[in-house]
């Protein structure tokens, strides 16, 4: 391990220390506030909100891939070529709702829920959630549903899978949308190199730490939820949309396997590659994005040949749920000119 590496896992291991501090303080206080109250009380449902079930998104399907079960939900003509859809933290299908109902006339649309979320298979290792896994993941769940390319669309940590997939095997991928999110690389290259991206990733190395993370968001029945989705003045995630959200988090294994996709995937070290590959690209950034920095929009211009960025304006970081007529149109857009 060289020096710059090895000082990049002690400074790692104290901001999680630090992180983990201030959630217990924060956890304390709250007590202290109320001590009559349990914090951790949630109210579970047995039946899922009539959103998940609403039959104008499709239907709802289960496949092997990867010696794993995935769940998923299809829309349009199988016939078509398939567009599949990618969430992110701390998401599942659903985040696609809008896609789904647009896009599904002229495409095979499919939205999963990747490894560990919704309604799919959730290992209990840690290490079952390593990126090597999570790719391998979609790249056998497109041959599954019988394809050998397809158009991704992928927000989040479903966009860190994505860019992963298309770096590795470009020859499977049409062309690649991606939402709010960076290459692993780009992303920690960041988080070190700028202290701003730092600052907006205090939270992944909290979720480093075992327990505490899981303590403090389901606090106050998952609060945490309305405060990153819901948008003052704006009606499109709205509180129906979060008790779908609080549906599958509430369950005794909701929240752990997705911090996983965390505690799997820390780098130390990155790779300065670039990839020559003529894959269309499309890379949109949420102007008001609370955990991604816009250094990273120029970093990512550097490592692929063809990409296009856009940054989508008076927006947050659920860019495709919080502004779903602007996502739709720049991507229709992006497709039309690339005649996909």
């Amino acid at each position: 391990m060289s020096s710059v590496t090895f000082y990049r896992f002690i400074r790692a291991n104290v901001k999680t220390l630090l992180g983990v501090i201030q959630a217990l303080v924060f956890i304390f206080v709250t007590i202290v506030k109320n001590p009559f109250k349990n914090p951790w009380v949630t109210k579970l449902k047995l039946e899922p909100p009539a959103e998940l079930t609403d039959p104008k998104y499709g239907v709802h399907k289960y496949i092997k891939a990867n010696n794993i079960k995935l769940h998923y939900v299809e829309s349009g003509d199988p016939s078509k070529p398939l567009m599949l859809f990618l969430h992110g933290y701390p998401e599942f299908w659903y985040s696609w709702r809008h896609q789904i109902v647009h896009f599904k006339k002229d495409y095979r649309v499919v939205a999963v829920d990747m490894r560990g979320y919704g309604d799919s298979e959730k290992p209990e290792d840690i290490f079952a959630y390593k990126m090597e896994y999570l790719v391998e993941d979609i790249k056998d769940l497109i041959r599954a549903l019988g394809h050998d390319k397809c158009i991704l669309v992928a927000h989040d940590w479903g966009g860190i899978v994505a860019c992963k997939l298309r770096e590795l095997h470009p020859e499977i991928v049409h062309a690649l949308i991606m939402l709010a999110s960076a290459s692993l690389d780009v992303l920690f290259r960041q988080i070190y190199t700028t202290s701003e991206q730092e600052k907006r990733s205090g939270y992944v190395f909290l979720f480093r730490a075992p327990k505490i993370p899981e303590l403090l968001l389901q606090m106050n029945d998952l609060q945490f939820l309305e405060k990153i989705m819901l948008v003052k003045g704006k009606d499109t995630i709205n509180d129906q949309d979060i008790e779908c959200y609080k549906y599958w988090l509430r369950k005794q294994s909701g929240l752990t396997p997705p911090i996983n996709y965390y505690r799997a995937n820390i780098l130390y070290t990155w790779e300065e590659k670039f990839f020559e590959e003529k894959v269309p690209f499309l890379f949109a950034f949420a102007e008001n994005d609370k955990y991604l920095n816009k250094s990273i929009l120029d970093v990512m211009k550097t490592r692929y040949a063809t990409i296009e960025t856009i940054v989508v304006d008076d927006c947050r970081h659920f860019l495709q749920q919080e502004e779903p007529e602007k996502v739709n149109k720049l991507m229709r857009d992006f497709l039309a000119k690339n005649n996909l």
